[in-house]
């Protein structure tokens, strides 16, 4: 989307996606329906920032996986930029990248409404209003929360308008389901059938199975 000449919008999606589930796929789908986005960009993490990993699925485990998830789908791309960093890659570091090699484009993050309401809470905020838009989605039992600095508005006047800072909420609520209530279930020895997607299911019900008897932590992405 070029917006009267001005830079190339595009999405971003980040997180731990430990394990992808079909939250995630509903977000992007969502973003690129609701937005008229031409290209979203999904950046899983390497070694999270704020949290741990459960450390049943490396770093190209789940890299691996999102690509197989998004392969049909011409407009999402899959980055490996922060898998290949040794170091935790804060998203401000990300949007700094993004900034540098990609100039003419302009990042809206793609957010769930729960992180968005820890958003202050990261490296070097609100650095990111200088940087970036952010795109708010519901997620089934989660209150939306709004974050002091950012520039409410619709989607059709950001179609319209050029800046940074500008906060949109797409008013789509997705699935109910979270990476540790498929770790969750996993642990338990039953399908991951309405929970993930179906090309990775199996792998994914092998690499977290019996996690309750290992040692679950609380990562909720």
């Amino acid at each position: 989307m070029n917006v009267a000449g001005g830079p190339h919008y595009i999405g971003i999606f980040g997180g731990s996606f430990d394990p992808p589930h079909v939250g995630h796929v509903a977000l992007v789908e969502t973003a690129l329906a609701a937005l008229g986005l031409p290209e979203i960009w999904v950046i899983p993490v390497g070694n999270p920032v704020h949290r741990r990993l459960s450390g049943y699925a490396s770093p190209e485990v789940r890299l691996h996986w999102l690509e197989r998830v998004f392969a049909t789908q011409p407009k999402v791309l899959v980055q490996d930029w922060e898998v290949r960093c040794e170091k935790p890659v804060p998203t401000i570091d990300t949007l700094r990248h993004i900034r540098s090699r990609f100039p003419d484009y302009h990042p809206i993050l793609l957010l769930g409404a729960d992180a968005f309401a820890g958003m202050s809470h990261w490296v070097e905020y609100p650095e990111h209003f200088a940087l970036c838009d952010v795109a708010v989605f519901d997620r089934a039992g989660c209150a939306r929360v709004q974050q002091q600095g950012w520039k409410m508005t619709s989607i059709e006047r950001w179609k319209q308008e050029a800046g940074s800072g500008r906060l949109l909420c797409v008013q789509h609520r997705l699935p109910d389901v979270s990476a540790t209530a498929v770790r969750k279930q996993a642990a338990t020895g039953k399908s991951l059938a309405e929970m993930v997607p179906e090309c990775i299911c199996k792998e994914i019900e092998q690499a977290y199975g019996g996690l309750l008897t290992r040692g679950e932590c609380g990562n909720n992405n």
